[in-house]
């Protein structure tokens, strides 16, 4: 069967859904100075969140092909309504629905009994969207969109860019499923339910709590008005929620979670892609592409792993000329190996890849951070503090977390694969 509409459609699907959860909306800037609540209530955490929570909702409760194309269909509408211009100061929530239904619904849809085809095909694009947000935000944002919250409504252009890509996803969309692309639904019920929802609502609510907590301390910060440097730690939380509740999840299927953890320590911990144009957005995509190509071929996700941690490694070398190395780890071979073992941890269930996919968007805080400014003082060498010790330190605790994660992938790895025939047929 020719799977290429539908592959296309989870690519681009899932390319978009990331891009609109980890998105702003004109009007949902946080101004530090204020109150932290607020910065808080208006941020792309919350959104992400409400995306992360709508697509787990979305993929357990909605299980008929039917059901899932309309699903993906109101998405589609949402993100589309979100992407006009208009005086969309609330626009950040029905974008993050939006997002998180075809997002759901698409993971739904891959369900079938081509799931490690489709659930890669998913990944990748969604991977795709995570790593490329921030370049490609630079080209969404045009200077009149970027300060609409000094213009007028009708100065305020369309997300073309937006626009265009959900075009393309409903084209592809409804060729795949007037074809049948999906193939014929698998029909097995996943087990662990509450487990599953218990652990799809607690990542998406400390992503948000630490992201309060992040806020707040900015915010303490722009209060002095003296030279100040602090230090946050909390973000150490994330380990021990991801690792407990990949360990908690029905089999090996938190091994895409622990996927994810690795991919979310290592982006923070290292400096983001940069671009300089549309077409060098070409070479990180490929990357994902070959990577996750490479970990469907090769599952080893542990040989991922190992990567990602070269990866932050790499951050102690910010001196010249060896800075070039931490450059190029970032710039190649991040893409590669957050793709390689993402998809090296798939096929797995719905719920299991829903959370996953989203969960790197609904944290939106380092593993471990310093931060702070002057204010009255010269930026001299006598004020300065040193960096060094502190870069080794955040490195060697951001490189035990990709660790942590590796070796939770290791004990996943011992579990069986599929249910054991007394579990799936109770007497």
């Amino acid at each position: 069967m020719n799977r290429t509409a539908a592959i296309a459609s989870l690519l681009l699907g899932g390319f978009a859904s990331t891009i609109a959860l980890t998105s702003t909306m004109p009007g949902n800037f946080a101004i530090l100075s204020g109150n932290s609540a607020y910065a808080v209530v208006h941020s792309p955490t919350v959104g992400a969140a409400l995306g992360s929570i709508t697509a787990l909702v979305t993929v357990v409760l909605v299980r008929r092909s039917s059901a899932l194309a309309w699903t993906a269909t109101l998405g589609l509408i949402l993100l589309a309504v979100a992407a006009l211009p208009g005086p969309w100061h609330w626009g950040l929530y029905p974008q993050s629905v939006g997002a998180g239904l075809l997002l759901g619904a698409l993971t739904g849809l891959c369900s079938t009994h081509a799931r490690p085809v489709l659930q890669t095909a998913l990944a990748t694009g969604a991977i795709g969207g995570l790593l490329l947000a921030a370049p490609i935000e630079r080209y969404r944002s045009t200077p009149s969109r970027r300060y609409a919250d000094y213009l007028p409504v009708s100065a305020e252009p369309a997300d073309t860019v937006m626009l265009s890509l959900l075009a393309m996803i409903a084209v592809a969309l409804l060729i795949a499923l007037r074809r049948g692309a999906f193939g014929v639904p698998d029909l097995t019920t996943d087990d662990g339910l509450v487990r599953v929802l218990a652990v799809g609502v607690a990542v998406p609510v400390v992503g948000v709590l630490l992201h309060w907590s992040f806020v707040r301390a900015l915010v303490g910060m722009s209060s002095t008005s003296v030279t100040t440097q602090g230090h946050w730690v909390f973000g150490l939380v994330l380990v021990p929620v991801f690792v407990v509740g990949s360990l908690w999840l029905p089999r090996r299927h938190g091994m895409v979670l622990l996927a994810a953890l690795a991919v979310i320590s290592t982006g923070y911990g290292v400096s983001g892609l940069s671009t300089d144009s549309w077409p060098s957005l070409l070479i990180p995509a490929v990357l994902i592409v070959l990577g996750a190509v490479c970990g469907r071929r090769w599952p080893y996700p542990l040989a991922g792993v190992a990567a990602l941690a070269v990866v932050v490694v790499s951050a102690v070398f910010d001196e010249q000329p060896w800075d070039m190395l931490h450059v190029g780890a970032t710039e190649l071979v991040l893409p590669w190996a957050a793709g390689f073992t993402v998809a090296a941890c798939l096929p797995s269930s719905a719920p299991s890849t829903a959370i996953s996919l989203a969960a790197p968007a609904a944290v939106t805080v380092p593993v471990i951070a310093q931060f702070g400014w002057t204010a009255y003082t010269p930026l001299t060498t006598s004020h300065r503090p040193s960096s060094g010790a502190w870069l080794s330190a955040s490195t060697g605790v951001t490189v035990a977390a990709v660790a942590v994660s590796g070796v939770a992938m290791w004990w996943l790895q011992r579990r069986p694969t599929e249910q054991s025939p007394s579990a799936e047929e109770p007497e």
